[in-house]
């Protein structure tokens, strides 16, 4: 009797184990065969054609990197049953997804695929229409562009109104995550846009503007400008006080981000004014060395934290910022221009 028990635990203890390997060996497969050459979760925009057989789709899959073996990608979608549901049409996939996510997206109607965008702060109308581009939602970048005159939205979105008519909603892009469908529309893509924005800076918040002696849309000229020059969070109050208190100076405001807008091009939209002698040269009016008072407009899509430094600017009497030579992204701060100049020589030697 003992003797059977023993030959029955034996045999249990090499079941277990053989499962145990077979489910680790599965596991290694998948992670294995899922990986691919490019960095991980970069777009692909993949076009499955009409009638197109499992076998060349399995064959481009691998070769746009997406899979690694064309085998294992029919076997799994012959053991799902997938092979009758892969409808022809526009994708974007990721790299780094599994074969199994890869069959979940290929099966989903085209129309009703959803494709994430992040649009960053700081960044000009242009670089979301590139971004459009590149994850495959839009092919020409124009179309997105054409898309915002602010002219088109002023009666929907009422807190437009201050935009000049033949302006854009730039700076009215409120940069967060986005899900758009893979057809959506510039049209659709600026509303949901510009309803987020309503949402993430109610009206409560714009009305503050008041107390500043400002219409909101000069309040949001103001939020741009400390998005591109603020690098560190608790700056962004400080580097607004600056600007406010040129402005009551009726001084220039002097900022490289607004030289940096004129002078963007898609080469390069935020270009480095290292090798610009003069940047008063530059014949812009959003060149604030040049010309007083605000540029014509917002120069980015600012965040939260910087509208709200804008609508609550620090207390202060500085009229000069630079950035320390550290490389810390900090500024040193000063209230005469000599004072300036001397933190000049100390952080840079000149």
């Amino acid at each position: 009797m003992l003797r059977v028990m023993v030959q029955a635990l034996k045999i249990t203890v090499v079941l277990v184990l053989a499962a145990v390997i077979v489910v680790s060996a599965q596991r290694a497969l998948d992670a294995q065969l899922r990986g691919t050459a490019a960095a991980a979760g970069q777009p692909v925009i993949f076009d499955v054609r009409p009638q197109e057989s499992i076998d060349s789709i399995a064959e481009r899959l691998h070769e746009a990197g997406l899979i690694r073996s064309p085998t294992y990608f029919k076997l799994r979608v012959r053991l799902t049953n997938a092979d009758t549901r892969i409808r022809a049409g526009r994708f974007t996939l990721y790299t780094g997804m599994s074969v199994n996510q890869i069959i979940q997206t290929l099966t989903t109607a085209p129309g009703v695929q959803v494709v994430r965008v992040r649009f960053l702060e700081g960044w000009r109308a242009e670089q979301y229409a590139d971004e459009l581009v590149r994850v495959g939602i839009l092919s020409d970048p124009n179309r997105f562009l054409d898309a915002l005159r602010a002219s088109r939205w002023q009666t929907r979105f009422p807190f437009l109104a201050d935009v000049p008519p033949n302006g854009t909603v730039e700076g009215y892009l409120f940069p967060d995550t986005y899900e758009f469908r893979i057809d959506a529309t510039p049209d659709e893509i600026v509303q949901t846009l510009l309803e987020n924005f309503d949402r993430r800076v109610p009206a409560e918040d714009r009305a503050r503007a008041q107390a500043l002696g400002r219409t909101f849309y000069q309040v949001l000229i103001i939020a741009s400008i400390v998005e591109r020059e603020a690098r560190i969070a608790e700056e962004r109050p400080v580097i607004a006080s600056v600007f406010y208190n040129r402005l009551r100076e009726n001084m220039p405001l002097q900022a490289d981000p607004t030289v940096q807008y004129a002078l963007g091009s898609p080469e390069d939209w935020w270009p480095s004014l290292e090798n610009i002698p003069d940047l008063g040269a530059v014949n812009s009016p959003y060149n604030t060395y040049r010309n007083a008072g605000l540029p014509p407009s917002p120069i980015c899509n600012p965040g939260r934290a910087a509208i709200e430094a804008a609508l609550s600017p620090a207390q202060t009497d500085y009229l000069y910022f630079v950035t320390r030579g550290d490389g810390s992204g900090a500024h040193v701060f000063a209230r005469t221009y000599e004072e300036h100049v001397r933190n000049i020589r100390e952080q840079h030697g000149r």
